[in-house]
């Protein structure tokens, strides 16, 4: 009894503000040094932790409301979800403590490889692209064979698999959707190694030089290489912050499984890796008892005693969900299967498992229950407003000390521990944008674990076609949950300026306004934006000749796909029937020609001018060496940017999502730019002739004022006439015909140069100069 209350005193004084405010100050004043240092990875980790238990330990010894019984059933609720916070900062630390930093290891013998590409309904320029670039493998061509496995038996994917002189298999019923898929492949092909690619996930030429070495260890099973996505997120194409922000699963990929390789336990993640075949058909190929085959069937290879290996650089590329939909379809099916192999294959009760493995594996499942602790803080404060039940009984003052000490921790060492490939605030956003998906997934799941699942596709390389009000499902609750909260802080001030005071009304009126910022936030990531390609443009920089019309430009291109282009020139191009030859010039020095059309010409605030171009009649050879020239370089994904965002670059992130998602993206489709000009010219047709002075002009194009309207036929073809010097007839078509300010304003095309075509385009850049 006398042990008891000393721990208890020493409690006591551990808590009271004269020995936890000095610690507080100088724990947070090292992770702020460190911090912005950018080292003590390992230091930051330990005291976030530390901050993490303090609170935690201090929430459940002195916060807990037991007036009756429905604060005491909603405290504990809030207490345990907030229980689950710090049991998953603990996976995640153990997780990231030591992440490994593999090498590529020299490839002494080239063992014969089959390559799969698993196909069900997704476009075919999309297979393609995956097709061509594990086709252009630097590697012995007899030593590789390239399949496409075909679930969606069409004849078109047939077709391509013929053009493109791969093999084609397809089997006569979907089971066990992709794992069904690949293990049928497996009984058809017989290379010593598998690499599996989905559909949209391109290598690079080096792919399988670069994985093959780490299998001189003939305990490897197989080898893992990250995820790379070269399309924006949901997150940042929705909230338009594409460069703000960092790709929602670049920290998995890039801290994550480096971390677990060091225990052994990085796992496949269904694509861009590679096999031994004889250990994937010693466990029975891909695992069907779940539908997360890639990390079942990595957890069944650990647990035989094999190993894995995690190769830390981006190898290939593929696509993000490009809805919103197709995101919470993909996190949803994670989440069904992960708790499925709770059931199925434990990670706790495995035998041979490491306990290394047996944590992280089960760091895996349990992240996927996050749905059910964030639904309740959500919910929390509502209680509190609407009945004066507080989850929380504390001193105000005294909970921002003990809460915002770990949180702000935890957010400074974001910046360091993350290596940059997450930002501040975000996972709350991340979670509060599925939460509700992920709980009905788990949900479903606990309630009849053993029943099949159906594996729904993430649907990849689509253009976003759901209707308003089908959209607005996906974010209903959220809708209803704003609405609820919204109504609820409103109840809440009136009681603070009423007579009757309310214990944790403070706190319940913040937490409140925190989660209102949070869902509407994540509500607006729902909001799909019209996308104004079909095709992502990549970031490229090649050398090229552009030949228009007269004139001939050298210029680096400013970003490419197999559709188009555009470059920044001095000035823009002139050139009536908008075609162009393009030569462009591969790092490697190959040139190779394009035909192109000039699809638009934008001045920057920076003075140049971006010209836009489609290439048209692009044949098939020229169309596969753009494929691996953008996709298949070694170099193709080498991190552009290193930045590393800290706190406030994040939160001036978050602020700005209201006035970004406002703003319309509109499509800017002039084909040769207008420049004020003020300048008589001289309109003659078959009639008569009018007097002019031009408002604007373009060398396609130009808008005149008349004292009074010529009597012109719809769509009349006439001459345009510049006297003077440096004289220029232009044969013009009427395009539209306005009045303004008393006078006729009539917009014209340029049809043709009839005269002084070098006078004409000196004009223009006279203006241009002076615009």
């Amino acid at each position: 009894m006398a042990t008891f209350y000393t721990t208890m005193y020493l409690t006591d004084v551990f808590y009271s503000p004269a020995v936890s405010l000095p610690l507080t100050i100088i724990l947070l004043l090292v992770v702020a040094v460190l911090t912005k240092n950018g080292k003590g990875h390992r230091v930051l980790l330990g005291l976030c932790l530390f901050l993490c238990v303090r609170y935690i330990v201090w929430r459940g010894l002195y916060t807990l409301n037991t007036a009756d019984l429905a604060s005491n059933v909603l405290s504990w609720t809030v207490y345990l979800a907030e229980v689950y916070g710090l049991i998953q900062f603990c996976f995640f630390t153990f997780q990231v403590w030591s992440p490994s930093k593999k090498l590529s290891v020299e490839l002494r013998r080239f063992p014969t490889v089959d390559m799969f590409v698993t196909v069900v309904d997704e476009p075919l320029d999309v297979l393609k692209r995956t097709v061509v670039g594990c086709l252009a493998q630097d590697y012995p061509k007899d030593k590789f064979r390239v399949y496409v496995l075909d679930d969606g038996n069409k004849e078109e994917t047939r077709a391509l698999a013929s053009a493109l002189k791969c093999g084609y298999l397809r089997r006569s019923d979907r089971r066990y959707a992709k794992a069904g898929n690949v293990n049928h492949a497996l009984g058809l092909t017989s290379g010593e190694f598998v690499a599996v690619f989905d559909v949209d996930h391109v290598p690079v030429r080096t792919f399988l030089k670069e994985t093959l070495g780490f299998f001189k260890d003939e305990q490897m099973a197989f080898v893992q290489t990250p995820h790379h996505f070269y399309n924006p997120d949901v997150f940042q194409k929705n909230l338009r912050l594409e460069r703000e922000l960092k790709n929602e699963q670049a920290l998995f990929f890039r801290l994550i499984q480096p971390g677990r390789d060091t225990h052994n336990s990085a796992f496949f993640a269904g694509s861009c890796g590679v096999f031994r075949r004889r250990h994937l058909e010693e466990v029975g190929g891909m695992q069907t008892d779940t539908i997360t085959e890639d990390l079942h069937t990595s957890l069944v290879l650990h647990a035989r005693g094999y190993k894995s290996c995690y190769l830390n650089k981006v190898l290939s590329a593929g696509l993000m969900p490009e809805t919103f939909r197709g995101h919470l379809k993909q996190r949803s099916r994670w989440a069904i299967g992960t708790v499925q192999m709770l059931f199925h294959d434990n990670p706790l009760t495995q035998r041979r498992l490491t306990w290394s493995q047996r944590i992280d594996y089960m760091g895996s499942i349990f992240y996927f229950f996050l749905g059910l602790p964030r639904v309740v803080c959500l919910v929390a404060p509502l209680g509190g407003l609407f009945f004066g039940l507080s989850p929380v009984r504390a001193d105000p003052l005294v909970l921002v000390h003990f809460f915002f000490a770990y949180y702000l921790a935890s957010v400074m060492l974001m910046r360091t521990v993350s290596q940059g490939t997450r930002n501040a605030f975000w996972s709350d956003i991340y979670e509060v944008a599925t939460c509700f998906a992920l709980s009905r997934a788990v949900l479903k799941t606990l309630m009849n674990p053993r029943k099949s699942r159906p594996f729904e596709i993430t649907p990849k390389g689509v253009q976003a076609e759901e209707s308003e009000l089908q959209r607005t499902l996906f974010v209903l609750p959220h809708l209803m949950l704003l609405g609820l909260t919204a109504a609820a802080i409103s109840t809440g001030i009136l009681t603070w300026i009423g007579p009757t005071e309310t214990r944790g009304l403070a706190i319940n009126l913040f937490w409140a306004s925190v989660n209102v910022l949070l869902l509407i936030v994540a509500i607006r990531s729902a909001m799909e934006h019209p996308q104004l390609r079909q095709t992502v443009r990549l970031d490229r920089r090649f050398q090229c000749q552009i030949f228009a019309g007269v004139t001939t430009m050298k210029a680096t291109t400013h970003d490419l796909n197999e559709g188009g282009m555009s470059v920044y020139l001095n000035e823009p191009m002139f050139s009536i029937d908008d075609m162009a030859t393009i030569t462009l010039e591969a790092h490697s020095g190959e040139r190779f020609r394009l035909k192109g059309r000039i699809a638009r010409q934008e001045r920057k605030p920076s003075g140049l001018v971006e010209v836009g171009m489609q290439f048209v009649d692009l044949d098939e050879a020229a169309a596969e060496n753009l494929i691996v020239q953008l996709f298949a370089q070694p170099d193709s994904w080498r991190e552009s940017s290193t930045t590393m965002p800290g706190m406030v670059q994040s939160f001036r992130a978050l602020s700005s999502v209201f006035k970004r998602t406002r703003a319309q993206a509109t499509p800017f489709r002039r084909r040769s730019p207008r420049v004020l000009l003020q300048k008589a010219c001289r309109l003659t047709w078959e009639e008569g002739k009018l007097i002019g002075i031009t408002f604007d002009v373009s060398y396609t194009g130009l808008s005149v004022f008349f004292s009074e309207a010529p009597k012109l036929a719809a769509n009349a073809v006439c001459l345009m006439h510049f006297d003077g010097i440096t004289p220029v007839t232009l044969r013009v078509q009427a395009m539209s015909t306005a009045q303004r300010a008393g006078k006729t304003l009539i917009r014209f095309r340029v049809c043709d140069v009839v005269e002084g075509e070098a006078n004409w385009r000196a004009l223009i850049l006279r203006a241009w100069e002076h615009t």
